[in-house]
């Protein structure tokens, strides 16, 4: 009787707080709470408007385009066109802090400056200068990385769509295959997809085996990039500053890039087989996004912007002597 009893008090109690359950894979932080929140609002979308998904889906990217992506492009079309309006001013501003930084130089026969620290001098008080106009005139300091706020919001549906078409090759998938591992997304395959389609894509779920909707997916993209970022000609930027005339040649190699890899896209997703679903939010958003930015361009700005004062020189005969 001692004998168990000592075995007994050996033997560790194992309580129900001490049972841990383990997972083949771990769920990922955030990522599938963000996942089922758009594609609660795709489902959302799809029950309150009674449509097939073959309409519900672009309504879905109407929606997104007009409450996310429209106030984030005016607010920052107001702030480039501020930005546009003090370029001028900038400009004179520049040829006034060079000139009293050349007579400073001429001046201080006994301490000369160096060309390094002119220019640091005159980078300084151009900054000064560029607050102080900001300020003026109500420019924010971070406006330009603002439109990318709307790039999470476009992501998660583009995802969600995806893992509900059953496909498990999209980006999120991919990163988190890199940083874990496994991509673990627990978003169920909606099988009303595959019905309620539409023309010559029935099956939501599937490919364009015809190719039409890669091709209008890469003439989307194309569209867009050609439309909303303007860069001047290469005879326009010749006669620019060096500095500035480096960055414009740097902005339109990068926008002749992007608008190569949107045809990757679309062969991409023509040899891929992405799922038609994607590919028709993907396109109603592009092309809602191109529409926005030519009818603000438009009617946005009565008044045509400030365009950059240059130096020219008039020749004109000599004045005869009297």
């Amino acid at each position: 009787m001692s004998i168990n009893l000592l075995r007994a008090l050996r033997t560790p109690r194992i309580s129900a707080r001490q049972i841990r359950h383990f997972h083949p894979t771990r769920p990922a932080f955030l990522v599938n709470e963000v996942l089922d929140v758009s594609a609660g609002f795709i489902q959302g979308v799809h029950s309150f408007s009674c449509l097939p998904w073959v309409a519900s889906i672009p309504l879905t990217a109407i929606i997104v385009r007009m409450t996310v992506g429209m106030p984030l492009q005016m607010y920052s079309k107001i702030q480039a066109r501020k930005e546009q309006d003090i370029a001028p001013i900038m400009t004179s501003w520049r040829h006034q802090y060079q000139a009293q930084i050349r007579k400073d130089v001429n001046r201080s026969s006994e301490d000369p400056m160096m060309a390094g620290q002119a220019n640091a001098e005159l980078l300084k008080m151009i900054k000064t200068k560029k607050r102080a106009l900001d300020n003026v005139w109500g420019i924010h300091r971070f406006w330009k990385p603002v439109p990318f706020l709307q790039l999470p919001v476009w992501l998660s549906i583009m995802e969600s769509l995806r893992a509900m078409s059953g496909n498990s090759s999209g980006l999120v998938p991919w990163l988190l295959s890199l940083t874990r591992g496994s991509s673990d997304i627990s978003l169920a395959v909606e099988p009303s997809l595959a019905t309620e389609g539409g023309l010559w894509f029935p099956d939501l779920l599937a490919g364009d085996p015809t190719g039409i909707l890669p091709i209008l997916l890469a003439g989307s993209v194309i569209t867009n990039i050609r439309t909303g970022w303007k860069v001047p000609s290469f005879k326009e930027i010749a006669s620019l500053p060096r500095p500035e005339r480096i960055r414009l040649i740097s902005s339109r190699l990068l926008k002749l890039f992007l608008q190569t890899l949107a045809f990757y896209v679309g062969a991409a997703s023509y040899v891929y087989q992405m799922p038609c679903a994607l590919m028709i939010y993907w396109i109603t958003s592009t092309n809602l996004a191109t529409m926005q930015s030519l009818f603000l361009d438009k009617f946005m700005f009565k008044r045509p912007g400030l365009k950059q004062w240059r130096r020219f020189v008039i020749g004109y005969p000599p004045l005869k002597k009297a």
